[in-house]
């Protein structure tokens, strides 16, 4: 190889090296196909079962005392699900993913807790309340601690991106127990106001809650 060839051989190396370089790295990876997750898929048919039982088991009692602690006649109607778009979910999984890499912990499982909204139109900080009074869920990640699954958040302590439990109690070893041994959740959220302003969290809520009227998959009117 001549000394002219190899000049430009060297000089396209260092090009394609500052282009690579330019490039942030993708913290997030989409893991390979490998089939349905094991033991997590469900037949219609099941899911048919579930939906019926809670209609049957469930809903006329929410109906029942949501309908009971109002002064108006108008009917409470139950909430049957709630969506995200795809590219939602995507984005909400590459947040978690990024932040925990950040902070130098593991996700362990997501957490589906059930929940209601307030019947009012803001919350205390000045949030419209989007539905009131329907019931919703919100998604926790949580991680390994001390050999617990707990769901945590993000915070900045002594200027280190460090995970912490929600359940502060976990934190101080100090969980409250209910009379079978099983943690309180009403223990669940015991942050305090100043904490909790340098927090950041990996909860997600707020997604589309039906009804509004239609009908849904199984059938149901809603």
């Amino acid at each position: 190889m001549t000394k002219k060839m190899t000049n430009r051989f060297l000089l396209l190396l260092f090009a394609n090296l500052m282009l690579f370089s330019c490039h942030e790295p993708n913290s997030h990876t989409t893991p390979p196909y490998d089939g349905p997750p094991k033991d997590h898929i469900i037949s219609v048919e099941r899911a048919r079962e579930m939906y019926d039982a809670y209609s049957q088991r469930r809903v006329p009692v929410i109906e029942k005392y949501e309908d009971s602690i109002v002064a108006d006649s108008t009917k409470f109607e139950p909430t049957r699900y709630a969506e995200y778009d795809l590219e939602t979910v995507k984005q909400y999984i590459a947040y978690i993913e990024h932040e925990a890499k950040e902070a130098n912990v593991d996700i362990k499982t997501l957490r589906f807790y059930l929940s209601n909204y307030p019947n009012s139109e803001k919350f205390p900080n000045g949030d419209v309340v989007k539905y009131p009074r329907r019931n919703s869920f919100f998604v926790l990640p949580t991680m390994d601690y001390n050999g617990k699954n707990v769901g945590f958040s993000i915070e900045e302590i002594n200027g280190k991106y460090t995970a912490v439990p929600i359940n502060k109690s976990v934190a101080t070893g100090k969980e409250q127990n209910d009379a079978t041994g099983q943690m309180n959740e009403a223990a669940f959220f015991t942050i305090n106001s100043s904490a909790a302003q340098g927090t950041t969290s990996l909860i997600m809520n707020d997604g589309g809650v039906s009804p509004p009227p239609g009908s849904d998959d199984f059938g149901g009117n809603n």
